[in-house]
């Protein structure tokens, strides 16, 4: 055994030996290892002192610590999102760098990181509980370990070196002080590369969302914007799948817009959108990444709305490659992304909405001018072929209400929303003045008319509208008699419907030959007089004689059937048949009833109502 000597004035002094060993040649090996390990860490200065990039450095100070222990394998880890992952390893580990990750929890090296003090093993590592075994590492084959953290200016745990060597070769504690030399010397230019990189990165991502945001303005349609996002999300992100949501028209459930890849397709479960808003809401906790996507191989889930102002426009949803989880810059490069669609999906919906506005404006009045070719041409431009099954709807406000009123402008609103829902296809202009729609049915044809006529009298009943309904057409030389038909079943509507509702061109009756016959050019003869004379005791007297007559005319003077649809005994219809007779002078039996039926149709028409028809 040899003792060290500790001044340079030993150096002339006798030495002290022991077991006949030569003293000089024991001061000779402990001033080769200090200049040895001197000479590493002005090597390891030199490294921190160069260069601001990380791995480069990284890699340097393994290849240093390498040589300088005769290890056989140098490892350096940096903590990560709260996971040790390996960024620089010795040459025959390479693959392994950014694949081996643990937690805190795992292995001697997290035991290290989290009592933030260094271990060391002398022989039979693997024998060690702490340690864990990477295949990749080949860590059966290794004798002796040192593991030394590496501490922040805050004392907090960046990092981990790790050394592991071959038997019979095993490590001293001058090579664990060697490591914890070279430890505190490189965490300064460990935290300064994270900054930079943190800095750097940033900027990138400021000019790749430059460069994202002139493709999104150059997007001409929702399709190729939503592509455009999709693909820009997953390459900024460093995602592997990225996909947008859309809520559908109806409120009930989200469409995917967009995916990247392409031939992703969307979770299978899907209420998966509808799980991710819960996320987002809180209301749920967040599912994994690969229960959304199963045959992706992805770790981590992304989710951010896509909000402009309080209206939220959608979900953008991506997944991380394995072994890189998102961190808090990638959800504000994300939130950065999501608030760019949205305004971008929000303005070409403005455009394409502008756009369509005038189209439908320009349909509907080539068909008031007969022009059916220019119609056709139009309504195609919106997916309306009046080449297939179509109808015609025309609604005005129900009950003698102006067209002008705010009220009848948010039913218009409301109604035209409603309505689009009851066709695949429509062209429909919801004011400001009356509403017109094209209803393009195809495949339905007449066997949902029914269906759509009963749902067209709910709305109107709810909105307070009278819609009037065209015949059935299947052909583009016919559209403007379908228009003009919507037109005045919903003239006859407004006059008959007082509460709202619908009404069908074939139901009108008579009243189709009279719709165009104005008040100023109706007959003054003795058949309107006597109708003019009943309207007026009827608003009087409270009483219902214009109505009794009337549905006496259409039962072909039946008592019995008239009494029945009047909800009266038969008595009690004759006792008003002779009222009326005395008001009037008329003589039913004897008198022209058809002229004395379109007098009272006319009077209805022309704004003196009794109680309101029920369209059948």
């Amino acid at each position: 055994m040899s003792v060290r000597l500790e001044s340079s004035e030993s150096l002339n002094a006798d030495p002290v030996t022991t077991n006949d060993v030569d003293p000089s040649l024991a001061v000779s090996a402990d001033q080769r290892a200090l200049a040895e390990e001197n000479r590493t860490l002005y090597g390891v200065i030199n490294l921190v002192s160069s260069s601001l990039e990380m791995q480069p450095m990284l890699q340097g100070v393994v290849d240093l610590a390498t040589e300088a222990t005769g290890c056989h394998a140098c490892f350096i880890y940096l903590l990560e999102d709260g996971r040790l992952t390996m960024r620089a390893a010795s040459p025959v580990f390479a693959e392994a760098v950014g694949k081996v990750q643990m937690g805190l929890e795992e292995g001697l090296t997290g035991w290290v990181a989290r009592h933030r003090a260094p271990e060391f093993i002398r022989e039979n590592a693997m024998g060690d509980p702490r340690m864990k075994f990477f295949p990749l590492l080949q860590e059966e084959r290794f004798q002796s370990m040192v593991a030394v953290p590496i501490l922040s200016r805050s004392e907090e745990t960046i990092g981990v070196i790790v050394l592991h060597t071959e038997a019979p070769h095993e490590f001293t504690e001058d090579t664990l002080k060697l490591l914890v030399h070279i430890a505190s010397l490189i965490r300064g230019a460990i935290e300064n590369a994270q900054l930079y990189d943190q800095q750097r990165g940033r900027v990138d991502s400021l000019t790749d969302l430059s460069g994202l945001a002139q493709e999104v303005a150059a997007a001409t349609d929702p399709g190729a914007l939503t592509n455009v996002v999709a693909r820009g999300s997953r390459r900024l992100l460093g995602a592997e799948v990225c996909q947008l949501y859309r809520l559908g028209t109806s409120g009930g459930r989200w469409e995917m817009l967009a995916s990247s890849p392409k031939a992703a397709s969307p979770p299978p479960a899907l209420s998966a959108a509808e799980l991710m808003l819960a996320v987002l809401d809180g209301r749920r906790a967040r599912p994994s990444a690969p229960t959304l996507w199963p045959d992706i191989e992805v770790a981590d889930l992304l989710v951010t709305p896509l909000s402009a102002g309080d209206e939220r426009v959608g979900l953008l949803c991506a997944g991380s490659p394995l072994g890189r989880p998102f961190n808090d810059e990638d959800r504000e490069l994300a939130r950065a992304i999501a608030h760019l669609a949205a305004v971008a999906i929000k303005r070409l919906e403005l455009i394409e909405g502008l756009t369509k506005s005038n189209i439908v404006k320009d349909l509907f009045e080539a068909l008031a001018a007969g022009a059916t070719a220019f119609a056709a041409t139009k309504a195609s431009e919106v997916r309306c072929d009046l080449n297939e099954p179509y109808l015609m709807v025309c609604a005005e406000p129900a009950g003698g209400r102006e067209q002008s009123s705010s009220e009848w402008r948010d039913a218009a609103e409301a109604l035209g929303v409603a309505l689009a829902e009851l066709a695949p296809y429509a062209a429909i202009e919801a004011g400001p003045g009356p509403v017109r729609a094209v209803l393009a049915l195809g495949t339905r044809r007449s066997q949902r008319i029914d269906e759509l006529l009963r749902s067209c009298r709910e709305l109107g009943a709810s909105t307070g509208a009278a819609i009037g309904i065209s015949e059935l057409r299947d052909s583009a030389l016919e559209a403007s008699r379908a228009y003009r038909e919507a037109l005045d079943a919903a003239l006859i509507g407004r006059a008959l419907i007082e509460d709202g509702g619908a009404i069908s061109y074939s139901q009108l009756g008579a009243y189709r030959y009279l719709v165009h016959i104005t008040a100023e050019d109706a007959p003054r003869d003795r058949m309107r007089s006597a109708v003019d004379l009943l309207i007026a005791y009827d608003r009087k007297r409270r009483t219902a004689l214009l109505d009794t007559l009337e549905r006496y005319l259409a039962e072909r003077r039946s008592v019995i059937e008239s009494a029945r649809a009047l909800f009266i005994h038969p008595n009690t219809l004759r006792q008003r048949l002779g009222r009326i007779e005395e008001l009037t002078g008329l003589k039913l039996d004897q008198d022209d009833l058809l002229s004395l039926e379109l007098a009272i149709k006319l009077a209805r028409l022309h704004g003196r109502p009794g109680a309101a028809v029920s369209p059948a």
